[in-house]
């Protein structure tokens, strides 16, 4: 028997680990002792381990990713770390060379062998340990789903996309009835399903597969009820007891989930007094662990009598997003079979505009009321497309009644680089940091309300470059600085610039992120007093150290003294302006 460390690095995402989720099936059907950590364990437990796992997620998580596996390395030996995952997969020489391990998992784990055994079991098709989330308190907001591949890979091989050489083959993998039905017997059901495959219409297979989802419950009838915490937790309890891990916050949970349920029963006039008297024996032992145990059937009738017993659709999620090019009459009839929140489109580019409005069209034509849009940017378009593609989301959204829908923009990183710095050949950094400012405010998304996304974006193509020219903090607190004046006033000294004035500012925005100190350079006059109001941020004006007045003052003496040169470039030097390229 071994003991393992499954590590995830300490970054911010959504989805639990399910590479390690399948590592720790395999290692619990050997019978070895597994545990999980988000970030870095104690020493204490890395000294016990017999092997460590530590995952990778994106490229631009590398810094974290190599903190977290060389605090592993300081205190065991490096031939026991293995590393995988998507990062680990890209950048695997670089990864090597700065930790100095070479165990290094390149793609899917399709075979033991490769972590040193010799049952060549294809991990990569092992069903997911739900219970290696509870190691933790980290809140994945996505966990307590069902997680399915019914394929992977993708044929499209596209430019911007890693799944080509983290997936190279494409082939239909689980059985979903296998994956859904495992989970309910060990876990406990789930609500929805999210199908994480990379192009699932490629699949030749997709009628069987949209067979095997209505099978298993996913039918758009009313027919899940939500089953029973205290079970769950019990069961949890158990399990950890048998793995041989830590279980005193199962414990904890048990007894908060109690707590709020006896709040509760004490405003039913009917309740069976006899079951508070049992909650509150379970209260005051000296062993509390024992007294649940002992009580554990009589509790979950109590759960079960008193729990609510809504019944709820059950939905079901392409979380990777359908290709609309893949789109016909016959295979949207196919997938709407199943309840799908929402119907996931990429719209990576105004080329594709007609292609996703007919995808779009046949969706609603089949009843499909959640839709959402995957936009790729700062890739090979230009910032306006942006724009005009969400424009036209948001126009077929409330074209037709009763859909609800919003698109999710993403910004385009290449997965050879350690940050998320690159900017596309049409974009700078102003504006790349100015739409991710709008798009913050609603946690990233973009709604179907077109008031807002007028606002947030502009009414036209003029109004959207206006904003994303606006100093960020103008930006981020909109309606501040629209009630104190500022705003109106920054779009005054805006409108009087030339076209090749407004160029000249953007280039001085670009390399404000590197050397602030540029905003006293020399500049031309016009730029000079704008940029007086790219000095101002909200603290300053709440305490009065900056107001209108004393702003306008200062505009106006750089206007009286017109000290600055005025801008006469030639149009090759325009051509060739900075604007912060990587």
């Amino acid at each position: 028997m071994e003991r393992i460390l499954l590590i995830e690095p300490y970054y911010q995402n959504k989805f639990p680990p399910l590479g390690l989720m399948k590592i720790a099936t395999y290692h619990r059907n050997k019978g070895d002792i597994v545990e999980f950590y988000k970030g870095e364990a104690p020493y204490l437990q890395i000294v016990k381990a017999n092997k460590i796992y530590i995952t990778s997620l994106f490229t631009f998580h590398y810094d974290i990713t190599i903190k977290t596996i060389l605090h592993y390395k300081k205190y065991i030996h490096k031939d026991m770390i293995y590393i995988g995952g998507i990062a680990a997969t890209l950048m695997a020489q670089e990864i090597e060379k700065d930790t100095g391990i070479s165990n290094i998992i390149q793609g899917q784990l399709l075979s033991s062998n490769i972590l040193g055994y010799d049952d060549n079991i294809n991990i990569d098709e092992l069903p997911l340990d739900y219970d290696i989330i509870d190691d933790i308190t980290y809140d994945y907001t996505a966990g307590d789903n069902y997680f399915v591949y019914t394929t992977r890979g993708c044929p499209r091989k596209c430019e911007f996309c890693a799944v080509r050489i983290l997936e190279p083959d494409f082939v239909t993998t689980n059985n979903i009835i296998n994956q859904v039905r495992r989970v309910d017997e060990i876990y406990g059901q789930k609500r929805n399903l999210l199908v994480m495959d990379n192009n699932i219409l490629f699949s030749p297979k997709i009628s069987e597969i949209v067979n095997d989802i209505i099978k298993v419950g996913f039918n758009g009838e009313k027919n899940f009820i939500y089953p029973n915490k205290f079970k769950i937790i019990m069961r949890k309890i158990k399990r950890r007891k048998k793995y041989q891990v830590d279980y005193i916050r199962q414990i904890y949970q048990a007894m908060d989930l109690i707590e709020k349920f006896y709040i509760r029963l004490q405003h039913y006039n009917k309740v069976s007094k006899e079951y508070l008297s049992v909650i509150e024996s379970i209260k005051t032992s000296e062993n509390v662990l024992k007294s649940l145990e002992e009580h554990e059937e009589y509790l979950e009738d109590m759960f079960d009598k008193y729990s609510s017993k809504t019944k709820m659709i059950r939905y079901v999620d392409f979380n990777q997003g359908i290709d609309a090019r893949k789109i016909n009459s016959q295979i949207m009839k196919q997938l709407a079979k199943v309840p799908i929140n929402p119907f996931r489109l990429a719209y990576d580019s105004v080329d594709d505009t007609e292609t996703y409005k007919n995808a779009f069209k046949l969706a609603v034509n089949n009843d499909i009321k959640y839709h959402s849009n995957y936009m790729l940017y700062n890739w090979n378009d230009k910032p306006e497309e942006l724009w005009n593609r969400l424009d036209i989301a948001i126009g077929l959204f409330n074209k037709h009644k009763g859909i609800k829908g919003f698109s999710f923009p993403m910004k385009y990183a290449p997965f050879n680089r350690k940050d998320r710095n690159y900017i596309g050949e049409h974009w700078n950094n102003k504006y790349l940091g100015a739409v991710n400012i709008i798009i913050n405010v609603t946690k990233g998304i973009v709604a179907k309300e077109q008031d807002f996304f007028y606002k947030a974006f502009g009414k036209d193509e003029n109004e959207y470059f206006e904003i994303l020219t606006m100093p960020d903090e103008y930006i981020r607190h909109r309606e501040y600085f629209e009630q104190n004046g500022l705003i109106n006033f920054w779009k005054e000294l805006y409108h009087e610039l030339s076209d090749e004035e407004k160029i000249y500012l953007i280039d001085v925005l670009c390399k404000i992120k590197n050397d602030r100190s540029i905003l006293f350079a020399n500049h031309p006059l016009a730029v000079k007093k704008i940029l007086v109001l790219y000095l101002v941020n909200k603290n300053q004006c709440q305490k009065a150290e900056k107001t209108f007045q004393s702003i306008a003052e200062e505009i106006e003496r750089i206007n009286g003294r017109r000290e600055a040169p005025s801008l006469a470039p030639d149009p090759k030097t325009l051509a060739d302006i900075d604007c912060g390229k990587a």
